[in-house]
């Protein structure tokens, strides 16, 4: 019991600090610039990035208590693969993390631009299992309302906690930062390269994950009482 009363704490610890930092993150090298020198996507909360152009990388699924998550890049292209991942309450002691395979979102954008990730929202927990093997989506600029659809990745997510993995796994290099695409040549390159893999693999859904998901649909009253428990 007291050791799993040390994890919870650990784990509510690191919670915690998560939900005090900012929502906007840095992508590219150097100090912090002006938005209208770089290039802003917007993340909903309910979408859990893969790789950037390829990469994976650190920071960018943090979780925050808003609504969506801020990307600045430096202008340029971007593909963004990225994936559906939920927690749904079934009953009073049960809940069901679905998760979708990935979708390719490329976004094209200048200095000043603000583009948003977008899909349509399921309204109860099996249109988000409906989602699973065909998750679509697309990217819109908030400015013009240029609105883009989203690729199929030709990816399978890895859903299962213990489930074996099937096929080829992808792997990607790890990165704090990105940089945009070459040319829309290059960007076909990879993404061919990309596509000849059939198999990735999601971070399995942990206590962390449940933390997270349960205080994001938590009301305040009851965040409120949490942190007391926590605090005897």
């Amino acid at each position: 019991m007291l050791s799993l009363r040390l994890l919870t704490l650990t784990l509510c610890t690191l919670f915690l600090a998560a939900c005090a930092r900012s929502p906007v993150v840095q992508l590219y090298d150097g100090p912090a610039k002006a938005d209208s020198q770089v290039l802003t996507v917007k993340v909903p909360s309910e979408i859990e990035v893969f790789t950037i152009n390829g990469k994976e990388v650190e920071g960018v699924n943090t979780f925050f208590a808003t609504d969506f998550k801020e990307l600045k890049l430096a202008p340029g292209r971007y593909e963004i693969l990225a994936y559906y991942k939920e927690l749904w309450q079934l009953d009073a002691d049960n809940h069901e993390i679905v998760k979708s395979n990935p979708a390719n979102f490329v976004i094209d954008g200048k200095a000043g631009d603000q583009w948003q990730l977008g899909f349509n929202q399921p309204q109860d927990v099996e249109q988000a299992r409906a989602m699973e093997d065909s998750f679509s989506g697309w990217v819109a600029n908030s400015k013009t309302g240029e609105r883009v659809d989203a690729q199929e990745s030709g990816l399978i997510l890895n859903r299962g906690f213990l489930a074996p993995i099937a096929g080829e796994e992808v792997t990607t290099a790890t990165s704090n930062s990105v940089a945009p695409q070459a040319s829309a040549g290059a960007a076909a390159g990879a993404t061919a390269a990309s596509a000849k893999k059939s198999t990735t693999v999601a971070p399995e859904a942990s206590y962390l994950d449940t933390l997270k998901a349960q205080w994001k649909q938590a009301t305040a009253e009851e965040r409120r009482e949490f942190l007391q428990w926590i605090a005897e």
